[in-house]
C-alpha cells in the first residue's frame, strides 16, 4: 500500500511579487528552501499547488531562490516544466546547499547565479523498495530511466562529456560555485559578504557572554550572505547606534547633580548600556 503522507503544516515554498529598482521590470520571487514535494519524515505537499501558482504569475520575470536538499523526482520535474514553459524570463539563484532535484530546478533558469559559499550537488536518483528479484529489477530499470531524464537535462548545459557527467553522478559530486560554472551549470558567481569582526568587550558590556572557548583569541568574522539592500540597512542601523552611544557618552562624562546627603555619581557608557539591556526585554 502506498504510504499516506500527513497533511503539511505549510508549503515547502514561498512566492512574493516585488517591485525592482526604477527602470527594471517587476519580478515574482519563488523561494524553495525545503524538501521538494513528498517527504517521508515531515509533513509535506506535492507540487500541484506550486505549479498552479507558477502558471498564474503574470510578471515579466521570475526569480527562483534555491537552498534545498532535493526531494521528489516527479514533483521536481513538474516544477521544472512549469518554469521552462512559462513566458516570463526565469532567473535562478543558488543561495545555499542545493542538491539532487534542486539542481535540476536551478537549470530551469535562463541565467543561473550561485553564491561562492554555496554547494551544487549532483547524483543519480535513489529509492527504497521491497520486493522479490523480479520486482527489484523492475525498480532498478525505472531508476535507470529516471536517471537518463535527469542526465539529459544536465547535458543541455554541461560542458563535460556524457561519460564525465555519469562518473560525477555516480560519485555523488559536490561542486563549488567555480566548479559548477566550469561545468556549465552556473552563469554567474555572486560574492558572499562576510560580517565584520565583533568586539567581545562590547558584547559583554551589553549583557552578552561570549563562549569562554574564544577568550583570549581574536574575534571571529562569521561569513554570511546578505544582499546589498540589507547591508545598507545594517550600516544605517550601525550609524544610528553610534550616534546614540556618542550622546550617552557625552552625558555620562558630566557629573550628575548631587542631592542633599548623596555623593556625586557618574556611569560609563558601557554601564549605561548594560543597565539598559538588563531590564526586561520584549
Amino acid at each position: 500500500m502506498r504510504r499516506q503522507f500527513p497533511k503539511a503544516k505549510g508549503p515547502f515554498y514561498e512566492i512574493k511579487a516585488a517591485a525592482r529598482a526604477e527602470g527594471k521590470p517587476t519580478a515574482t520571487d519563488v523561494w524553495i528552501y525545503d524538501v521538494i514535494g513528498d517527504d517521508w519524515y515531515d509533513p509535506s505537499l506535492t507540487a500541484k499547488e506550486l505549479c498552479q501558482t507558477i502558471a498564474a504569475i503574470d510578471t515579466p520575470e521570475i526569480v527562483l531562490h534555491l537552498s534545498t536538499p532535493g526531494g521528489s523526482v516527479s514533483d521536481g520535474l513538474a516544477i521544472y516544466n512549469a518554469l521552462v514553459s512559462h513566458p516570463a524570463k526565469v532567473t535562478s539563484r543558488v543561495e545555499g546547499w542545493t542538491a539532487s532535484m534542486g539542481t535540476i530546478l536551478a537549470l530551469a533558469g535562463e541565467d543561473v547565479a550561485m553564491y561562492d559559499n554555496a554547494l551544487f550537488m549532483v547524483h543519480w536518483p535513489a529509492m527504497v523498495c521491497i520486493g522479490n528479484a523480479t520486482e527489484l529489477r523492475e525498480q532498478a530499470e525505472w531508476l535507470d530511466r529516471v536517471g537518463g531524464i535527469m542526465a539529459g537535462i544536465y547535458m543541455q548545459r554541461c560542458t563535460k562529456t556524457e561519460e564525465e557527467l555519469a562518473a560525477a553522478l555516480g560519485a555523488e559530486t559536490y561542486l563549488s560555485a567555480a566548479e559548477a560554472q566550469e561545468w556549465g551549470f552556473v552563469t554567474e558567481i555572486v560574492a558572499g559578504q562576510a560580517a565584520a569582526a565583533c568586539d567581545f568587550g562590547v558584547l559583554q558590556a551589553l549583557g552578552f557572554n561570549p563562549d569562554p572557548h574564544y577568550r583570549g583569541r581574536e574575534p571571529l568574522a562569521i561569513g554570511r550572505t546578505i544582499s546589498a539592500e540589507n547591508e545598507g540597512k545594517l550600516r544605517t542601523a550601525r550609524d544610528q547606534l553610534d550616534e546614540v552611544l556618542s550622546t550617552l557618552e557625552g552625558r555620562a562624562s558630566d557629573p550628575a547633580p548631587s542631592a542633599s546627603g548623596d555623593a556625586p555619581r557618574t556611569m560609563t557608557p558601557k554601564g549605561l548600556a548594560s543597565l539598559r539591556l538588563a531590564s526586561r526585554r520584549h
